[in-house]
C-alpha cells in the first residue's frame, strides 16, 4: 500500500502490525505499538484508513511533531452512517470467512491480472497475505470506536473525493484529491507524496 511512498522517502518506516491479543482494546494495542515505535517518537507519524486512526492514538502516547492522515478520519463522528449503523452487528465479526474471501481473490491477485490491473492486483495480494485476526480485530475496533484521542500536535489530512469507504462528506481534509478513491497512496502517489513533503517542511 505504501510502495510509492517508500520509494520517495527512504527514511520511511512502515511497522509490522502486532497480532492483537483476544483481550486487546484500541488503547492496549496502541500502548504496545507506541512502545515499538519509541525510537521514532520525535518524528512525523501517519497512517491510511484505519491506520490513520491508529496513528492518532499512538500520537497521543508518543507526542510526535505531526500526524498525517491519508484517507482516514479524526473522530468517530466522521465515520460513515453505514459504519455507525453497523455497530450492533459487531458480535457477528468472528463469523466473517476471511480465509474463504482471501481464496476468492486468487484470480485477481494472479500474475495475469497484474498485467491489466496492477494496483488492484497488488491490493488483493496484500489482502491475501493479511492475518485474519488483524482484519477482524480492526473491523471490530472501528465499530466500537467511541472517542477521538487528544492530540496536541498538528494533524494534516489528505482525502480522495470519491472515497466510498470513508466518504469525504463526513470529514474535513486539508487537501482533496480529485477523482481519488480510498487507495490514493497507490492511485495518486504524486499528490500524496507532495502532501507528505509539505507536512514535513511545515513541522521541521
Amino acid at each position: 500500500m505504501f510502495v510509492p511512498q517508500k520509494r520517495a522517502f527512504p527514511q520511511l518506516v512502515v511497522p509490522q502490525w502486532p497480532i492483537p491479543q483476544p483481550s486487546d482494546t484500541l488503547d492496549s494495542y496502541c500502548d504496545r505499538l507506541a512502545e515499538d515505535l519509541q525510537a521514532h517518537a520525535e518524528g512525523v507519524i501517519g497512517g491510511a484508513s484505519f491506520g490513520g486512526i491508529i496513528a492518532l492514538h499512538v500520537a497521543e502516547r508518543l507526542k510526535p511533531r505531526a500526524v498525517i492522515l491519508i484517507g482516514s478520519v479524526r473522530a468517530p463522528a466522521e465515520l460513515s452512517r453505514l459504519a455507525r449503523g453497523a455497530r450492533p452487528l459487531k458480535p457477528l465479526i468472528p463469523l466473517i470467512p476471511v480465509r474463504v474471501l482471501q481464496a476468492c481473490c486468487v484470480p485477481i491477485a494472479s500474475e495475469l491480472a497484474k498485467r491489466f490491473a496492477p494496483r488492484t492486483s497488488g491490493l488483493m495480494r496484500q489482502f491475501r497475505s493479511s492475518e485474519p485476526a488483524v482484519l477482524r480485530w480492526s473491523l471490530a475496533r472501528v465499530l466500537d470506536w467511541q472517542s477521538a484521542p487528544a492530540v496536541d500536535c498538528p494533524v494534516r489530512h489528505i482525502h480522495g473525493d470519491r472515497d466510498w469507504v470513508l466518504p469525504m462528506r463526513y470529514t474535513q481534509p486539508d487537501t482533496v484529491v480529485r477523482g481519488g478513491g480510498h487507495l490514493i497512496t497507490l492511485t495518486h502517489p504524486s499528490a500524496v507524496n507532495e502532501f507528505i513533503r509539505s507536512a514535513i517542511r511545515e513541522t521541521a
